[in-house]
């Protein structure tokens, strides 16, 4: 669960407090910082596992060892036929006979031919010994390289952390200020005690928006208190006339369904595009991408000339926590073609809700993650 936050009251009700509100509130601070440290799901290093990079260094030093068994083998293969053919010069030498010398002749030229085949195959021999060394001085640097991934993804992660326990710290304090306050109106207040109620559906997955690091990229965590809770990720009633697997996107009430069985569906908020840069229809998810290179089309480039340094010309811009296709990036196709327009993950979360983008469907980097997992290529989008 995301730190304790001071979220505007009004914004989740508007029941009245009794006179034990004040008390309320601050046993509701301490229900706040136990859910804050027992139910984190901050993840360490997501890579790939440092032991897969020592299998392949592993198994590159068996080739080698084995390349080099084969040179050894071809080496002594060539020595051998090289001594022989020096015996059959020898005999022809001391040989006076013409019809034994035709022999061994015709001997010698065969022998003079597989000595050639022999030199090819230690020749290959050779470049299979270079090309086994060189995956070994792969692996190995591959695994120094990991290595130094991870630590610098565990230090990101605490700086991430260390900033969620300021967060959490500040939150604590403008709880207390905000306790006192209570204590000293007489008028009635409200309560957020329905935002945390077990059976709410809104706040089940709400530990996921905690801080994370996902592949080489730091993900900060999502200020949930600035957000309207309907916009959460969760799981509804929702009826609908498509197949379980479906995407549904509702753009005017700002909502992702993702249709499941039984009458349900998985829904995320999202910004859609504004006016004049809206679309809709029926697509496929052609492919898929994690930290998506951004390209920004040639129109978007006319409207804002200082986006060319990431046209396609340039070779656009690379994946990472300030690109705008954010974590995760699902492309439409419509027709065995690119429809240019995307499922995408956003930095700017307090987009979330409105319609700013240029047209694309935008969703919290954490519920892009979430989505990306759940959903296959080839599976259908509704644009309503």
């Amino acid at each position: 669960m995301s730190a304790p936050l001071n979220i505007p009251f009004a914004n989740f009700g508007k029941r009245p407090f009794t006179a034990l509100g004040p008390i309320l509130v601050v046993a509701l601070a301490l229900i706040l910082a136990g859910c804050s440290t027992s139910s984190r799901s901050t993840s360490g290093y997501t890579g790939p596992a440092i032991s897969s990079y020592t299998a392949k260094r592993s198994e590159a030093r068996s080739d080698l060892r084995t390349s080099r068994k084969e040179a050894k083998a071809e080496a002594r293969k060539l020595k051998k036929l090289e001594r022989s053919a020096t015996r059959l010069e020898r005999r022809m030498e001391r040989t006076k006979s013409e019809d034994k010398k035709a022999d061994l002749k015709r001997k010698l030229r065969t022998k003079k031919r597989e000595i050639r085949s022999a030199k090819r195959a230690v020749r290959r021999a050779d470049r299979a010994v270079s090309r086994a060394e060189r995956r070994e001085r792969r692996a190995a640097t591959a695994i120094i390289n990991a290595k130094k991934r991870k630590k610098a993804a565990e230090e990101r992660l605490a700086r991430a952390k260390k900033r969620e326990a300021e967060r959490e710290a500040r939150a604590q304090l403008a709880l207390k200020r905000d306790s006192k306050k209570n204590k000293a109106k007489s008028k009635p207040e409200t309560t957020v005690a329905s935002l945390f109620r077990k059976d709410d559906p809104s706040v089940k997955f709400i530990s996921d928006y905690a801080a994370r690091v996902d592949g080489k990229f730091a993900l900060a965590a999502i200020p949930v208190e600035k957000i309207d809770k309907r916009l959460y990720r969760q799981q509804v009633r929702y009826r609908t006339k498509y197949k379980a697997g479906t995407i549904v996107v509702d753009t005017k009430a700002r909502f992702l369904y993702l249709v499941q069985r039984g009458g349900t569906a998985m829904r995320y908020g999202i910004g859609v595009g504004r006016q004049g840069f809206s679309w809709s229809g029926t697509a496929t998810v052609g492919w898929k991408a994690k930290w998506p290179k951004w390209t920004p089309p040639e129109e978007m480039i006319a409207r804002r000339p200082k986006l060319e340094k990431w046209s396609y010309r340039n070779g656009g811009m690379p994946g990472g926590i300030r690109n705008p296709l954010g974590a995760r990036a699902l492309y439409l196709m419509q027709g065995g073609k690119d429809t240019l327009f995307r499922l995408h993950g956003t930095p700017n979360w307090a987009s979330i809700g409105t319609a700013a983008s240029s047209g694309c469907i935008r969703l919290i980097n954490q519920d892009v993650i979430d989505l990306y997992e759940r959903v296959p290529n080839g599976s259908k989008v509704v644009v309503l």
